[in-house]
């Protein structure tokens, strides 16, 4: 009896190893077929009772896996995404079909409700008594109050938004060990460049196109017509009585245009003496314009003789008079003497 008892007993040995073993490779065996199962096709929703574990796990990138390998259904993927986890993988299953592509979770719908919503189903774990004012952390036998455990949410990662996609910040509970996230909505804030433009002219507006440098959102702007570039094209000299002209032309669009130059005006110069005076005759000098020639003015020149010509004459013949007189009395004088 002894002998078979020491036989059998290796042999049980040898069995739990055996089983051990088997039980370890399956385990191995799923674990790298989950993070490989991209390449695979998984059977519908026959993981949905595995992601809730791998969640509580912090193991997102399986839960994405899982998604995109079919073995989720996509009910249970928008509640996922309702419950605030995997938000970051969002815009992967809906290009994928896993999810509609116009699914919105509900804590972007309502930060407010999904914070809530987040706390009482991720971070808080109600006791087997019932009791509402109690939680328990899932590692240890001891208790901690709803206040305690909403203090205990810490932000551990945060990733931005952008201008056209919602970033997330991701919060661990120091106390339970579980996590969440909330979705930061997109900015709407974009980053304009220029990125084309064409000068305009006098006749065509030109424009100018800017491009955001994150989205790759763009618009373009009209700008005004520019001014036309004239250049002298004719010109007629203004003379002393005519108003001369300039003409522009626009060289881009052959627009034109007249400016008038005004008449100069005369100019007099000096005065020119045309007949000179005598002693009893009047003499002329005119005034002519240097540029023209046209006389502009004349005058008479008086007479050199201070003494009009009838005068002269009066007083000749006065003279002439008194002198025939005198010579009369004089010889009748003479005559009488002698007698």
């Amino acid at each position: 009896m002894k002998y078979f008892s020491r036989k059998r007993k290796p042999k049980r040995f040898y069995v739990l190893v055996g089983l051990f073993t088997a039980m370890t490779l399956t385990a191995w065996a799923n674990f790298t077929y989950i993070d490989h199962k991209a390449e695979l096709t998984l059977e519908a929703g026959s993981k949905d009772d595995q992601v809730d574990s791998f969640i509580s796990w912090g193991e997102y990138g399986v839960v994405n896996e899982m998604v995109l390998a079919g073995g989720v259904t996509s009910g249970k993927a928008q509640e996922i995404l309702n419950s605030g986890y995997c938000l970051q993988y969002m815009d992967s299953w809906k290009a994928a079909g896993k999810i509609p592509s116009d699914f919105t979770p509900a804590s972007q719908k309502s930060s407010s409700s999904s914070s809530t919503s987040s706390n009482d189903t991720q971070a808080t774990a109600t006791d087997n008594s019932g009791s509402d004012s109690k939680k328990s952390d899932t590692n240890s036998t001891k208790t901690y109050t709803d206040a305690e455990i909403d203090a205990a949410w810490k932000a551990v990662t945060t990733v931005d938004p952008t201008c056209a996609t919602d970033g997330y910040t991701e919060y661990k509970n120091s106390l339970t060990g579980k996590t969440k996230q909330e979705a930061i909505p997109a900015t709407g804030k974009h980053t304009y460049e220029v990125t084309d433009s064409t000068d305009a002219t006098c006749i065509e507006a030109g424009s100018v196109t800017y491009t955001c440098s994150v989205c790759g959102d763009t618009y373009t702007e009209e700008t005004d017509l520019a001014e036309h570039t004239y250049e002298v094209t004719e010109t007629t000299d203004a003379t002393c009585t005519e108003d001369g002209s300039t003409t522009y032309t626009c060289s881009v669009c052959g627009d034109t245009y007249e400016e008038t130059i005004p008449a100069t005006g005369h100019d007099d110069g000096e005065w020119t003496v045309t007949k000179s005076a005598g002693a009893f005759s009047t003499g002329t000098k005119e005034l002519r314009c240097t540029v023209c020639g046209e006389v502009l003015d004349t005058e008479t020149i008086p007479q050199t003789c201070p003494i009009p010509l009838f005068g002269v004459v009066a007083i000749v013949v006065i003279a002439g008079g008194v002198i025939g007189r005198t010579i009369s009395v004089v010889r009748k004088a003479k005559k009488n003497k002698a007698d």
